[in-house]
């Protein structure tokens, strides 16, 4: 084996460890799916380091060995580089979620509040079952407001901010969140859907 496939292969496989390990962590605690390709990257990553040890043993086989081990240790970097890809903004989401759920009166979430206005960063709590379709494109798009949907059960300091959110809607646009889905915009968007 030469040098430049020695080095494909180490980084293949420290690579893929990586990702690897990441994916395995957060696939079921931070988006609550078991995806399909996460096993069949572990197995594929199995198979490579099967074939890294027959490597070690069996000179004639060697060459055919090197090809399996790229073939799987590729396949398996490209499977959680996807995954990777596909997790990363739900472990984003989550702890952005626990800052604010760490807060604990409105007085705080007000502070909060400001300090999200200032960096450009407002977000709005939507409590109930699901969201309106629509609701989180508007808000992006028109008004720069992120929306977090929590759920049925309702959070006091959440409701505060979000009453801060209705409170600058009207201050700057002169419109207030029930406004807002009731727009025109808003429905034919819902049309459209």
């Amino acid at each position: 084996m030469n040098s430049k496939t020695k080095y494909l292969l180490l980084i293949l496989v420290i690579a893929g460890i990586i990702l690897l390990k990441y994916n395995d962590n957060n696939a079921l605690t931070e988006t609550s799916f078991d995806p399909p390709e996460l096993k069949y990257s572990k197995w594929l990553f199995g198979i490579g380091i099967l074939c890294a040890g027959l490597y070690l043993f069996r000179k004639a086989w060697r060459n055919i060995l090197t090809k399996i081990m790229i073939g799987t240790f590729g396949v398996c970097f490209a499977l959680n580089l996807y995954l990777f890809i596909e997790i990363y903004p739900y472990v984003q989401i989550n702890k952005r979620y626990a800052e604010y759920s760490e807060i604990e009166t409105c007085e705080e979430m007000e502070k909060r509040f400001s300090t999200d206005l200032k960096n450009g960063e407002v977000k709005y709590f939507h409590f109930g079952i699901g969201t309106l379709i629509g609701q989180n494109k508007i808000l992006k798009d028109n008004y720069n407001i992120e929306v977090y949907s929590m759920g049925c059960l309702v959070q006091t300091e959440m409701e505060c901010y979000n009453e801060n959110v209705n409170d600058y809607l009207k201050k700057k646009y002169d419109k207030s969140m029930s406004d807002i889905f009731n727009e025109s915009d808003f429905i034919k968007l819902l049309e459209t859907e």
